[in-house]
């Protein structure tokens, strides 16, 4: 059987996201499509907007000339985030070559019903051509890779014990309690992921790389981790199976089909593809 390379945008907060998250993708499809253990790199690529770019910032979306989103979305107003994605979304209909399916992932920030709520309002707004999955971390990128967390080391289990007793609770347990509004508080994700890790970025990658996923879906049921998850293997893992793995994989995408949005100054039409 032949391996199609199957590309995929990706929409991040940050470089961090933009290793955290295809390894993740990696670990759902491999675990599901056997026959792509070790080829994945062969059998999928990441985008952003820019040439040879692998993902784009959230903060950047706003830079680039395609139409903006207006008005309500199904006769409601738009959430957290909703109209940045769309325009995210737009992007990615204009790009050539177009993508097979897009992954937007955000931290919440303490919103995380909003924001997904929000995430969710774009994905619902437009016909598509791809499959489009959302992912929020909660309360932050950081929080995904404590899911994963397991000491390795004397040194690794007395600062996780020196951690549960500070915090009065089991960060990597319970890494949804956490709290991102500051990088140096007592409960900052960063912190204390960077206390676990030593701020090493190959001990952070073991983090998602060697648990098993049963042991990452159970440590991220209250973070988002469990639920991207599940949006991985529901709307991406199709595309690399059987069918989509042949030479012919991603053959036959019209051009998507627009929804009308109330109040859309740009009549729901996507920008043409460059």
């Amino acid at each position: 059987m032949s391996v199609a390379s199957h590309l995929l945008g990706m929409v991040v907060e940050g470089p961090d996201d933009a290793r955290t998250v295809p390894g993740l993708v990696d670990r759902v499809v491999e675990g599901a499509v056997p026959v792509l253990k070790g080829k994945l790199g062969r059998a999928r690529s990441f985008c952003g907007l820019d040439a040879n770019a692998p993902f784009v910032m959230w903060s950047a979306i706003h830079q680039y000339p395609v139409p903006r989103r207006h008005g309500h979305f199904g006769g409601k107003p738009g959430l957290e985030d909703a109209r940045t994605a769309v325009l995210a979304l737009r992007c990615f209909v204009a790009r050539n070559p177009q993508p097979e399916a897009v992954v937007l992932v955000r931290d919440s920030d303490g919103k995380e019903a909003e924001r997904r709520q929000g995430l969710e309002q774009a994905r619902q707004d437009f016909a598509w051509p791809f499959e489009v999955l959302l992912g929020v971390a909660h309360p932050m990128r950081e929080c995904w890779v404590l899911a994963g967390f397991v000491p390795e080391s004397k040194r690794e289990e007395t600062s996780l014990a020196a951690l549960r007793k500070e915090l009065g609770f089991d960060p990597t347990a319970r890494s949804h309690e956490l709290d991102a509004s500051s990088k140096t508080a007592k409960k900052s994700p960063k912190r204390v992921l960077d206390r676990l890790t030593g701020d090493d970025d190959e001990r952070e990658a073991r983090c998602w790389t060697e648990p098993t996923l049963g042991h990452l879906r159970q440590r991220g049921h209250g973070n988002g981790l469990a639920a991207f998850l599940d949006e991985v293997e529901a709307r991406l893992v199709p595309i690399f199976s059987d069918a989509g793995t042949g030479d012919d994989a991603g053959a036959g995408l019209g051009p998507p089909q627009p929804c009308a949005p109330e109040g859309d100054e740009a009549s729901a039409k996507v920008p043409s593809r460059s």
